[in-house]
C-alpha cells in the first residue's frame, strides 16, 4: 500500500522553520510535497513587470527549493489560477491532504472555500494558523462579538498569551516534532505544467516578470536581521521608532509580508528582551487582521456606516499625481513619496503623514491612496494598509478624530529635525540650512521646487468642513 501523500500549499509562509503548515503534515506520517503557485488571480492585479515582490517571492522560492533538495525534496512550482490547479494536482498524485496557512483577507478566504469545495470526496484542505498568535475567532468579546478599539483588544490579547502560545513548531524538539525525511520530491505531474526552480531569473521569466535585483532586503538576512534589531534596536524603539531618518524600526515587514521570518519567534524576542512597545505594534497587526476578517466590506467601503457615500472625496488627477509622484511642495510629503517608489517601503510615521495629507489636505478619496500603496509596497499587507488608511480618513475603526489635521510643516520638524531624510529623497532642497527646508516656499530663495499645491490653513478647514456637514 502507497504511503499517503500531503500536500503543503505555501502562500505567506515561505520558510522552513517554524512552519504550521508543513509540521501539520509531516505529522501524518505520510509523503509530503510541499508546493507554491503564481496565482494569475492574484497576479492580474499587479500588472507591473517590473514588480519587486516578484523578484522577493522568486528568490525565496528558490532559496526553499536549494534547502529542499537537499532534504532530498524539492518544490513543486505552479503557474495558473491556484484554485482550478490545487485540485487538479491532488488528483493527479492522489493526494489525500492539503495543508495550508490561513489566510484571512476576503478574496483569499473565498479561494480557500472553492478549492474545499472542489476537494471534497478526494482528499481534504487544512488551513492552520500561521501567521498570527491568535485567529480572528479568537480574541472577542462577550456574544462573540468582535472587539472595535485596539486598547481592549490588546489587553484581552496579552491576557491570552502563554508560554505555549509562541512556542515554535521545531521539527526537532520542543515537543512539537516532526521528521524532515518524509519530505518528497515529486516528478513532473502528467497533464500540469510544472516550472523548473532553477534560479529567481529563469523562473520570473516564465511567469512574465522581470528579476529586480533589491539589496535592501536579502532574503538569507531575515532572521538576522531580526536578531540585530532585538540586540541593537529594540531598547530604543519606543524613543526612535517615529525618527524618519533613523534606523530605529525594526525593517522586517516585507518579511513578515511573505513569511520568512515567524511571529512566533518575533513574539517570543519581545517577550525575552523586553521590547513591549514593539510587541504592541506586533498586535496592532492582528488587531487589523481581526478588523478585515469580521468586516471584509472595509477593503472597498468605509468601516463606518456614518461615512459610506456621505463624504465629498475628491477625485482630482492632478492632486494625486503630484502627490503620488512626491512633488506637492511639501517637503516630507514629498520625501516620504519618493521614497516609496525608491525602495518600495515607507516609515510608518511617514505613512501617517502621506496619508493625512492626502485625504485632509487633498481631500482625495483614502481608495485611491490605498489603491497606490497596494501597487508600490514590498510589504503590502491588505488588513494593516485599509486598516492604516481608514485610521487616517478618520473612517475606520480606533480611527484618529477627524478634526485631528497633521501639519506636514511640524511633522517634518518634529521627526526629521536635522532635514537628513528629506535631503536624501528631494536633493533640489538639501544645499537649504535650518528650518528654511521644512517650508522652503516661505524664503526667497530661488528653487527648482513646487510651490504647495494647497495651503495648509485653509485644506485644513476645508477637511473640517466636509466631516462637518455630515453631522
Amino acid at each position: 500500500m502507497n504511503k499517503a501523500l500531503s500536500l503543503v500549499w505555501l502562500r505567506r509562509d515561505l520558510r522552513l522553520y517554524d512552519h504550521a503548515a508543513l509540521f501539520s503534515a509531516l505529522q501524518q506520517q505520510g509523503d509530503v510535497q510541499p508546493v507554491f503557485v503564481f496565482d494569475t488571480d492574484i497576479l492580474k492585479h499587479f500588472p507591473s513587470k517590473h514588480d519587486r515582490r516578484l523578484s522577493f517571492i522568486a528568490a525565496a522560492l528558490c532559496n526553499m527549493h536549494r534547502e529542499l533538495q537537499q532534504k532530498g525534496s524539492g518544490m513543486l512550482v505552479l503557474y495558473g489560477s491556484a484554485q482550478e490547479l490545487l485540485p487538479k494536482l491532488v488528483q493527479a498524485l492522489q493526494a489525500q491532504y492539503v495543508f495550508a496557512a490561513e489566510d484571512y483577507e476576503p478574496a483569499a478566504r473565498a479561494r480557500d472555500g472553492h478549492v474545499a469545495k472542489k476537494l471534497q470526496g478526494t482528499a481534504q484542505l487544512h488551513c492552520v494558523k500561521d501567521q498570527v498568535i491568535f485567529s480572528p475567532t479568537e480574541i472577542l468579546r462577550d456574544g462573540n462579538a468582535p472587539y472595535r478599539v485596539f486598547t481592549p483588544y490588546s489587553r484581552a490579547w496579552r491576557s491570552m498569551l502563554t508560554p505555549a502560545s509562541s512556542a515554535p513548531y521545531d521539527m526537532k524538539d520542543n515537543g512539537r516534532y516532526a521528521d524532515y525525511a518524509q519530505l518528497v520530491k515529486t516528478a513532473d505531474v502528467a497533464g500540469i505544467k510544472t516550472l523548473r526552480c532553477g534560479d529567481e531569473k529563469s523562473i520570473l521569466a516564465m511567469v512574465g516578470y522581470e528579476y529586480q535585483p533589491d539589496n535592501l532586503w536579502p532574503i538569507s538576512e531575515a532572521r538576522k536581521r531580526l536578531s540585530q534589531f532585538i540586540k541593537h534596536h529594540a531598547k530604543a524603539y519606543p524613543q526612535m521608532r517615529d525618527m524618519v531618518a533613523e534606523d530605529g524600526t525594526s525593517r522586517l515587514s516585507p518579511y513578515f509580508r511573505f513569511g520568512l521570518v515567524s511571529v512566533r519567534e518575533c513574539v517570543a524576542e519581545a517577550l525575552r528582551s523586553g521590547a513591549d512597545k514593539w510587541l504592541s505594534e506586533l498586535i496592532w497587526r492582528e488587531f487589523y487582521a481581526t478588523i478585515l476578517y469580521h468586516f471584509p466590506e472595509s477593503v472597498n467601503l468605509e468601516w463606518n456606516p456614518k461615512y459610506r457615500g456621505t463624504l465629498n472625496w475628491s477625485h482630482n488627477e492632478t492632486l494625486f499625481k503630484a502627490w503620488c509622484d512626491g512633488n506637492t511642495g511639501y517637503p516630507m510629503v514629498d520625501a516620504a513619496m519618493r521614497h516609496l517608489k525608491t525602495d518600495g517601503w515607507m516609515h510608518n510615521r511617514a505613512r501617517m503623514v502621506v496619508a493625512s495629507f492626502l485625504t485632509k489636505h487633498l481631500r482625495i478619496d483614502w481608495r485611491m491612496g490605498e489603491e497606490h500603496f497596494a501597487q508600490w509596497l514590498m510589504d503590502y499587507d491588505m488588513a494593516s494598509n485599509v486598516g492604516g488608511w481608514q485610521w487616517a480618513a478618520s473612517t475606520g475603526t480606533d480611527a484618529q478624530p477627524y478634526f485631528r489635521v497633521f501639519n506636514p510643516i511640524l511633522q517634518s520638524k518634529k521627526f526629521d529635525p536635522d532635514a537628513a531624510y528629506i535631503r536624501k529623497y528631494v536633493p533640489e532642497l538639501s544645499e537649504l540650512r535650518g528650518d528654511d527646508i521644512h517650508a522652503p516656499w516661505e524664503q526667497n530663495f530661488k528653487l527648482v521646487y513646487p510651490k504647495p499645491v494647497v495651503d495648509h490653513a485653509k485644506a485644513r478647514d476645508e477637511a473640517l468642513a466636509m466631516f462637518k456637514a455630515v453631522g
